[in-house]
């Protein structure tokens, strides 16, 4: 999470000084935990970013492509997720993140000017799907009773379970779109998952 600095303009007719500012003291910038130091620490070593309303662009897809296969371009992602408890204090965090260098896309999409848009458009449908079920994961910790009294292996298969549950709707969006063939369904996919994120935010 990038922190946001809002700079806003004062004006101030010629003919009388500007209004004097108030005191205030900003409030303390809270420093990043160890589970968000954690995250990141993942994030970088997979060289990933983690989903944000900026839009996947084909440069985010540099891994060289295989020779063989029917599949034009292939989205790498990951759900990482991360927890603690201090006392009674659960904490967690996920986040989906884009892989760039797992991620790849042959030339013969680049190269097509309908295919570069539509199956780009597909792949970005793979990884809203995927803060789809981060969202989902966040609300799901956030909702525990007691989550401090479940031991580390409850949480994890509570977390896979959440996790496979995310995949599999990847399959079922690959299969019912025909990997983005199916306009129509397509469309639909792309449509029902914007709407997902909004309704979620």
């Amino acid at each position: 999470m990038r922190p946001v600095l809002l700079l806003a303009a004062l004006l101030a007719c010629a003919s009388a000084p500007p209004p004097r500012a108030p005191d205030i003291t900003p409030a303390p910038r809270r420093p990043p935990s160890v589970l968000d130091n954690l995250l990141r620490d993942d994030l970088a070593e997979d060289r990933a970013f983690p989903w944000s309303t900026r839009p996947l662009t084909w440069r985010d897809f540099q891994a060289a492509p295989p020779t063989a296969g029917s599949e034009g371009a292939m989205t790498s992602y990951t759900l990482y997720s991360a927890w603690k408890c201090r006392g009674e204090e659960f904490e967690y965090r996920v986040i989906a993140g884009f892989r760039p260098r797992l991620s790849w896309v042959k030339a013969v999409v680049l190269n097509d000017t309908l295919q570069r848009r539509t199956v780009l458009g597909h792949e970005q449908t793979h990884f809203d799907l995927a803060e789809v079920h981060a969202r989902r994961m966040r609300q799901t910790l956030g909702s525990l009773a007691r989550p401090c009294a479940k031991s580390d292996a409850e949480l994890r298969a509570l977390s896979q379970r959440l996790t496979q549950e995310e995949k599999a709707e990847q399959r079922r969006y690959d299969a019912e779109t025909q990997h983005g063939l199916r306009a129509d369904e397509q469309a639909a996919w792309s449509v029902q998952t914007r709407r997902r994120l909004a309704a979620s935010n």
